[in-house]
């Protein structure tokens, strides 16, 4: 059982790697990295982002719109924002996955995704 679990696997990982999501993806991340500034930003960017949901102590709403501003003048570069976009994508593939998987096998988590 555990190898048809394998296969199937390498068969889902494959068909992200093959998705124009996954390519886009790819391909904003590569032409970021060649901008080592900008790549530095939107990194700070994102580890704030994650830092804001993960210690919710704070009224996150406001603390979201403090972030939006303040990475304003980045997130309007066009790189920037379709790098973020490509991210946004991929992750909702990868979101939309585990929903699935989650729902399908009942698997109890004591609330409901969604």
């Amino acid at each position: 059982m555990y190898h048809r679990m394998e296969e199937i696997l390498n068969n889902l990982v494959e068909s992200f790697k093959d998705s124009p999501e996954y390519r886009e993806y790819q391909r904003m991340r590569e032409l970021l990295h060649q901008e080592p500034e900008k790549e530095q930003a939107v990194n700070e960017f994102r580890r704030r982002n994650f830092e804001l949901h993960k210690y919710r102590n704070t009224d996150l709403y406001a603390e979201m719109d403090r972030l939006e501003q303040e990475f304003a003048p980045l997130r309007e570069q066009p790189l920037v924002n379709e790098y973020l976009s490509a991210e946004l994508a991929l992750c909702r593939m990868v979101q939309r996955v585990n929903y699935r998987l989650m729902e399908e096998i009942e698997f109890d988590m004591g609330f409901e995704l969604y």
